[in-house]
Parts: C-alpha cells; structure tokens; sequence
C-alpha cells in the first residue's frame, strides 16, 4: 500500500473511532471492550474495511455496526477532500493474538492498580 493510502487509512480510523464507541456504549455490556483494530483500503479505494474486536459477542459486533457505514462515509466525505470516498465494511480480527494482547494488558494494568481482573 501506498504511503497516501496508508494516511487516509489511519484519517479514516481517527475520525470512526469515536463515532462506533458511541454508538457500541448503547449496547451497554452486550459486547464488553471493544476495539477499532485496524483499517484497511481496497487499491481501488472503493472499500474501507474496519476491523472491530470485541471481548464478548464478537460476531455479532459486525452486524450490530452496519447500519454505521453510510453516515460514516457522508463524515469522512465532508472532511476529506478525496476523488473517491470507499464503502464502509465492519469486520472481525481475524487475529486472535492481538484481541488476546489487548486483554493482558488491560488484566497487566487492572493488577499494577489494584482494578478488578477481566476473564
């Protein structure tokens, strides 16, 4: 991927990550901790695939996104002037390594401050 690619890529996890945890917290507990992974570019640019993880429910989480994707594509085409603004598509890590990472970190830092431990 292209060094410009790369950029709209992270441009595009800044500006949704805020907007997906907003919209995760109406679940409440549903799907415990949530993370925006990663975000990834079609060389077409017609696709941004944002790869979610989340503690519990995770398949799930992909579904209970979806209806996200259009006002986060109207979003990111106000605020980025581009040719071409991709599609939105949610889906899970394939990687379990680093949703299992994340999860001893947070169980590192909940025993470093005395916090309650996650499973």
């Amino acid at each position: 991927m292209s060094t410009k690619t790369d950029r709209f890529a992270e441009t595009i996890l800044t500006m949704s990550s805020p907007i997906i945890l907003e919209h995760i917290r109406e679940y409440g507990e549903e799907f415990g901790i949530v993370s925006i992974v990663k975000v990834e570019i079609s060389k077409d640019r017609s696709y941004a695939d944002i790869y979610v993880s989340a503690a519990t429910n995770e398949a799930m989480l992909p579904k209970k996104l979806a209806p996200l994707a259009d006002k986060l594509r109207h979003d990111i085409g106000k605020q980025v002037q581009t040719y071409k603004i991709p599609h939105i598509r949610f889906k899970r890590v394939k990687n379990k390594a680093v949703t299992r990472n994340v999860q001893d970190i947070i169980n590192e830092l909940s025993k470093k401050y005395g916090l309650h431990e996650t499973p």
